[in-house]
């Protein structure tokens, strides 16, 4: 399956190179040149890899990089930068960067760079289930689905906790803190997420304690 790269980059002769050359390596990358752009991009979206540039409009590399982290983002960073001072290097780092690669760089060091970055993210459930948890896809037997981020990470904790029955409650004091969740909008959650699973699993309520969820 290819791998998705975010590129932030204003250089626009860099930016077009980069995504030529990605591309050839069958990559599958989004350019974006606007740093504010790019922390939306990355609500609707997921991807394997993030090359961010540092001097960008409106947020620049390192703020934008730091805000992804606290909000749990952990999708692997490589900054691409003329910056080089040591306090340079340390504000990248201490941002959540996983790599620094200083311009001008050699495409095939910066290839290697970002295979040894990029994660194996695949959470195998079953034989004909797994998930991919920075692409947010369900993978079936015979399809592969991109889920909302909300749903996605419902279905990611039950997952992770499928010995024991969850309550709504739980879900929602983990996942969202003081973010209010109306029962109807969690009932439409669960209802979609049992249409994604079918016929593999399941989730199953368990009247007035919470859901399980079971392999079919």
């Amino acid at each position: 399956m290819k791998k998705k790269i975010l590129l932030l980059e204003d250089d626009k002769l860099l930016g077009e190179t980069l995504c030529e050359d990605l591309e050839s390596f069958g990559y599958i990358v989004t350019w974006i040149t606007d740093g504010q752009e790019a922390a939306d991009i990355t609500y609707e979206n997921s991807y394997d890899l993030y090359l961010f540039d540092v001097n960008v409009p409106n947020i620049g590399g390192f703020e934008l990089l730091e805000s992804l982290r606290q909000s749990g983002d952990d999708t692997p960073c490589v900054f691409l930068t003329a910056r080089s001072s040591i306090e340079d290097l340390k504000s990248g780092f201490n941002a959540g960067a996983d790599d620094y690669v200083i311009k001008p760089f050699d495409l095939d060091i910066l290839l290697i760079r970002m295979e040894a970055k990029i994660k194996n993210t695949k959470i195998v459930v079953s034989k004909h289930l797994s998930l991919d948890v920075n692409r947010y896809e369900l993978i079936l037997k015979d399809r592969v689905q991109t889920l909302p981020k909300k749903e996605f990470e419902i279905l990611k904790y039950f997952v992770e906790h499928k010995d024991r029955v969850i309550s709504k409650d739980e879900i929602i004091t983990w996942l969202y803190e003081d973010e209010y969740i109306s029962d109807t909008t969690f009932r439409v959650y669960i209802k979609n997420l049992n249409n994604h699973l079918q016929p593999f699993a399941k989730l199953i309520n368990i009247r007035g304690v919470g859901y399980r969820f079971e392999i079919v």
